[in-house]
């Protein structure tokens, strides 16, 4: 029963790293460019309850004028509308522009890293 709930548990954390790496890879493989772009204003959405904000980024490269929302929503509605942002894209891709959260990568990453080490060494009998 435990091998069973350890190997669920061990898929389940592989099938979390592969929906976030699916989304990096393309930000992994292909240059990257930045661009300075202005804040125009915040995508409004509830939450539990609670409104969210995001903001609408836009900006112009070689290709034309480009706008993008932040993934990141926050309960505050923030940076200010007007505030200059530095965004990165990889190459060819302007719709993927956001600001840089290395840290959040770094942390995700990493806990489903040693997640998945942890199962695996209980699984292979390295620590019970």
């Amino acid at each position: 029963m435990e091998t069973g709930i350890v190997i669920a548990a061990l898929a389940f954390s592989l099938l979390c790293l592969w929906l976030i790496a699916r989304h990096d890879w393309i930000r992994l493989t292909r240059p990257r460019r930045t661009v300075l772009a202005q804040v125009t204003g915040h995508r409004a959405s509830f939450s539990d309850g609670d409104r969210t904000y995001a903001a609408i980024y836009a900006f112009s490269d070689e290709h034309g004028p480009h706008e993008v929302i932040d993934a990141v929503y926050t309960t505050v509605a923030r940076p200010a509308v007007g505030t200059m942002r530095e965004l990165g894209y990889p190459e060819g891709r302007p719709d993927l522009a956001r600001p840089s959260r290395p840290l959040v990568s770094i942390a995700l990453y990493s806990l489903f890293g040693l997640m998945i080490a942890v199962l695996l060494a209980n699984l292979l009998g390295w620590i019970d």
